[in-house]
């Protein structure tokens, strides 16, 4: 984590883990939450509240620090919608830091998801290099197996075992030295 005003204004610019937000806005909640389940989704990383982008040229070093300060009812808002997430994500936490200018930032740390994507209200979002990403189905999957999320062994399909009548199941039989018709019992003795 971030332990200094200066660290936060030494970052050159928004990236895949880095994402600064200035809290205001009819819509900030809806974004903040979508950001983390798209860094959760992706490589984890920091949101920092109460920052001006760097790439706001209409602020600069310590001007970039407008605060959370008029808005804390907004990220009381956050912290509680963070709940609707599923599942779950464990280990998120956040910190509030005092600038020199008296006015306080948030810092929400997201660690990286290991076992399944993380969704809000069924959306599952992804962490580009400075945006987030609503994934389809098919990519979900794709990225599911890619990510190691989900494997071809866990899952149970129905299988229509005539499929496998097939000269190269002889042939596998017979290396074996298997005799029998029933390929449902032979592959239980398998």
């Amino acid at each position: 984590m971030i332990d200094s005003i200066d660290e936060i204004l030494s970052i050159p610019e928004e990236t895949q883990t880095i994402e600064f937000k200035r809290l205001e806005g009819d819509h900030i909640v809806r974004k903040v939450i979508q950001t983390i389940v798209a860094m959760a989704n992706a490589e984890g990383g920091l949101i920092i509240l109460g920052v001006a982008d760097t790439e706001d040229s209409k602020f600069k070093d310590l001007d970039r620090i407008l605060g959370i300060d008029d808005n804390k009812e907004l990220l009381d808002e956050i912290l509680d919608k963070i709940r609707e997430v599923r599942p779950t994500i464990s280990g998120l936490s956040h910190k509030l830091c005092i600038a020199e200018n008296g006015k306080t930032i948030a810092i929400l740390e997201i660690p990286k998801a290991t076992e399944s994507f993380h969704s809000i209200k069924d959306e599952v979002w992804m962490r580009l290099h400075k945006s987030n990403k609503k994934l389809g189905p098919h990519e979900i999957v794709k990225l599911g197996y890619a990510k190691g999320f989900e494997k071809a062994d866990k899952e149970l399909v129905d299988l229509d075992f005539k499929l496998l009548e097939t000269e190269y199941f002889d042939t596998w039989k017979k290396a074996r030295d298997i005799s029998g018709k029933d390929i449902k019992e032979i592959l239980e003795k398998a």
